[in-house]
């Protein structure tokens, strides 16, 4: 077995960064573990919808790190990585804290990409965290006091645009006329087609306008500027929603540091960084050399982490660690209040049933911290227990 006179760091508490870590500490109890986030609280992504309509509350989607992590004998820090010395194993930090490390990890999520778009960042709101959820969740109310019909954009018909549409759709009906932009030609274009088959219905059911084929060349504070077959149209706008892809969060990084491919960390299948052994890149800013077409999603970032644990233990023990392997175990996707659709290994589910199931396999899935939060009264965790053997029995795991 190794000494470890150094902490295992782990730099982003995502999906990714919260399951290395937890099932390390599991695996290997006595291991000095040190998480670092910008953030104070873990954000369950996928349920990031439901709070936006008030289905469910917004601290059962956002756990706070330092209950997590302290409940599991985890150092957490909140702080900004600033740079990595990969020579000298040491991290740098914005309050000007450096931290030496054994091994590390990293895995700091993605963030919006723009594309270079005119007006993107000005003039589009987003929804990839707290802060998004909450400008977006104002000026959707303060809309809804004014008159109806105002145009709203959402650019990107992935997962994400179409679990916002329904639900916009849902909360205000027709304060809004809904238009999805998407360049391909079909919605959820990488997503599995009894999926893709009930969102067109459940846009189709609400109204709800989809533009294929059809890019955007620029926003402006009262116009959005669409490239189509026919040419380019400007259209009034009242508010743009960019989900049209995401990029590496990897300000810290310098440029030609370490091999990147499509502006991710290039990884080889035991989720090493290339020639720096006791250094792992997982979840979205990582690219598993050969597996260049893996989603990212929080099902991959998860089973990601998990591996990684198992291969760190091994590394510990002076073995060889073993090459990642992806077991898709379906999708779920959000289709409006009180629908959703499922699409799981030789499962496929619709409506009503689907949300409940749903609802009830991302709860197995949060961070067990039934401890922190014994005063409420919370129908998520009340059922998470019951649906355990359900989730095994179905293998969601």
């Amino acid at each position: 077995m190794k000494s470890i006179q150094k902490p295992i760091v782990i730099v982003g508490a995502g999906f990714a960064g919260m399951t290395v870590a937890l099932n390390l500490k599991n695996l290997n109890p006595s291991l000095p573990i040190v998480v670092v986030d910008s953030a104070s609280n873990f954000i369950f992504k996928p349920l990031m919808y439901e709070v936006l309509s008030k289905e469910i509350s917004i601290w059962e989607a956002t756990p706070k790190f330092a209950n997590i992590f302290s409940d599991a004998g985890i150092t957490f820090l909140k702080n900004c990585l600033t740079k990595i010395s990969f020579k000298d194993n040491i991290l740098e930090f914005s309050d000007e804290l450096k931290l030496s490390y054994q091994y590390l990890v990293i895995c700091t999520g993605s963030i919006p990409n723009s594309f270079l778009i005119k007006g993107v960042g000005e003039n589009c709101y987003f929804f990839n965290d707290l802060n998004d959820l909450n400008k977006l969740k104002s000026v959707l109310k303060k809309s809804q006091k004014t008159s109806y019909h105002k145009k709203l954009f959402i650019v990107g018909g992935g997962p994400s645009g179409i679990e916002l549409a329904c639900k916009i759709k849902d909360i205000f009906k027709d304060q809004f006329e809904i238009n999805v932009i998407e360049k391909s030609n079909e919605i959820l274009n990488r997503n599995k087609i009894f999926n893709r088959e009930q969102a067109e219905r459940a846009l189709e059911k609400r109204k709800i306008n989809v533009l294929l084929n059809s890019t955007v060349k620029e926003v402006s504070e009262s116009k959005i500027s669409i490239s189509s077959e026919g040419g380019i149209t400007s259209l009034d706008k009242d508010i743009v929603i960019w989900n049209a892809g995401v990029t590496a969060n990897l300000s810290y990084l310098e440029t030609d540091e370490i091999k990147r491919k499509y502006g991710r960390i290039l990884v080889n299948k035991n989720l090493q960084i290339e020639n720096q052994n006791n250094c792992f890149a997982i979840g979205d800013i990582s690219i598993i050399e050969g597996m260049e077409d893996l989603p990212l999603t929080a099902q991959v970032a998860m089973q990601e982490g998990k591996h990684l644990a198992k291969n760190l233990e091994l590394l510990f023990q002076e073995k060889d660690p073993l090459p990642f392997e992806f077991q898709d175990n379906g999708e779920m996707i959000s289709l409006g209040i009180g629908e959703a659709s499922i699409a799981a290994i030789g499962i496929t589910l619709s409506g009503k049933l689907a949300f409940e199931a749903r609802r009830l396999i991302y709860a197995s899935k949060l961070p067990d911290i039934n401890e922190s939060l014994k005063s409420a009264s919370s129908w998520i965790f009340q059922k998470k227990s019951i649906f355990k053997k359900f989730l095994k029995k179905n293998n969601f795991n």
